[in-house]
Order: C-alpha cells, then sequence, then structure tokens
C-alpha cells in the first residue's frame, strides 16, 4: 500500500464502520499506523497478545459473545497462527478480520523477512482464507466493505495484506 500516511486512519475507520471494536495484535511499525489510531478510541478494546494465535483466541471468545474482532500483525506472524486459523477459525466457522502487514517482498533489505513474503497469499489460499492486497487507499475502499460482509455473512476468516 502507498506510504501516504493516511491508509492506517482509512483502515481503522473501515473497521469501526463495520461494527469491529475489539482488537488483538502482536504489534509492529507497519500495523501500528492502524493502531495509534485504535488505541486512540475510547470504544475500542485493544489487547496486545504475546503470540499471534493468542490474539485468535481472544478473538474468537469475542465474537462468541457476539462481538466483532480483528488481528493486526505483521505476514511472519501468519506461520505461528495457521493452525489455530485452520483448525478453529476456520473448521468452526469463526469469523476474524486479519490486517496483515506485508514484509519480505521486492526490495526487503532483512532476507529473514522473505520467506513468509513470498508464501503469505499462499498460506492464506491454502486454508482457503479471501485476502486482498490492494496497493492504494481507493483500492482499499472499493474492497473493504465487501471482505468484511462476506467474513460475517459466510462466518469465515478473512485478510487484509
Amino acid at each position: 500500500m502507498e506510504s501516504n500516511g493516511d491508509w492506517g486512519r482509512h483502515m481503522a475507520e473501515i473497521l469501526w464502520r463495520n461494527d469491529i471494536r475489539h482488537f488483538a495484535t502482536v504489534p509492529d511499525y507497519i500495523v501500528s499506523q492502524v493502531l495509534e489510531h485504535l488505541w486512540a478510541d475510547p470504544q475500542s478494546q485493544v489487547v496486545t497478545a504475546t503470540r499471534e494465535e493468542e490474539g485468535l483466541g481472544i478473538l474468537s471468545g469475542a465474537y462468541l459473545a457476539g462481538k466483532r474482532g480483528a488481528l493486526l500483525m505483521q505476514n511472519s506472524g501468519l506461520g505461528n497462527c495457521i493452525n489455530t486459523l485452520g483448525s478453529l477459525n476456520v473448521a468452526s466457522q469463526i469469523p476474524v478480520v486479519m490486517v496483515i502487514s506485508h514484509r519480505g517482498d521486492i526490495g526487503e533489505f532483512n532476507a529473514a523477512q522473505v520467506p513468509m513474503g513470498q508464501a503469505t497469499e499462499s498460506i492464506l489460499d491454502a486454508v482457503g482464507i479471501r485476502h486482498v492486497m490492494p496497493t492504494t487507499v481507493e483500492e482499499l475502499e472499493s474492497v473493504a466493505d465487501g471482505l468484511i460482509k462476506l467474513a460475517y455473512t459466510r462466518q469465515v476468516p478473512v485478510a487484509f495484506i
């Protein structure tokens, strides 16, 4: 996504307008651009998890209590929580919206980020999780509400990368 500084505010507003007020995160620099808006909102509840699968457990419990939630993490954390996504969220039809920062693509300076960066979309595809990777705020706005609606009508996890 282009780094115009506004994408974080747009992402927060998209989550709010879709009645998502519960958030779990293993923060990194990129998702902190969304988190700064969520932390500032008194109606948002943000929990910092020790691992991504812990965040999924928290948000799954919130969903079972009638609340909508989103997990904000780096794509390297997808490897940590893929089993939970498949065996809990997909298998039990517990929706969660994931906002995943993307590292490891062309131009990455940290070689350790490259394997998960290259595999992120394939991993999500392998467990049947719909995802989008918008490159502009306009693209994000054009797909966001539809993807979140899909999550809750089909009761499946979805991801914004």
